[in-house]
């Protein structure tokens, strides 16, 4: 069984290429501007949080969201697309954005699928920079 999204309206995603960004080995981190891969795009169901506060849970304070984007697993590998930390959505239908995922979570879990079958890519709003062209 494939559950079906609500209301799915076109997602495009850039993704982190730690491949081609120089990164500091000392603080795996990306040195001057990270480089992303080209823009994919996919269907996703998009819910916005309607407040801003952490999350304190027992293993700590988990970084709040501004809401998180729906999609399935099915389709993520149809664009051949494996989520990360720090990739950017830039654009949830027509709106033009710059939110980072900062956490996924599996859900939509189905005996006959054997597991999940969708993740929640949480986001966040890193304004007021927005980091230049990439490559």
């Amino acid at each position: 069984m494939i559950p079906n999204l609500i209301h799915p309206v076109p997602i495009t995603i850039r993704q982190l290429s730690k491949s081609n960004t120089l990164m500091d080995e000392d603080f795996r981190e990306p040195i001057q501007q990270a480089i992303h891969s080209s823009d994919k795009t996919l269907l996703g169901q998009i819910s916005w949080n309607a407040e801003n506060a952490m999350d304190f849970t027992t293993g700590g304070v988990q970084e709040s969201s501004d809401g998180y984007v729906l999609f399935r697993y099915v389709d993520l590998e149809a664009v051949g697309v494996t989520l990360h930390n720090n990739d950017r959505i830039i654009k949830l239908g027509n709106i033009d954005v710059d939110l980072y995922i900062v956490r996924m979570k599996p859900c939509g879990h189905y005996p006959d699928a054997s597991g999940a079958t969708m993740v929640k890519a949480y986001f966040v709003d890193r304004q007021p920079s927005r980091q230049g062209v990439d490559v």
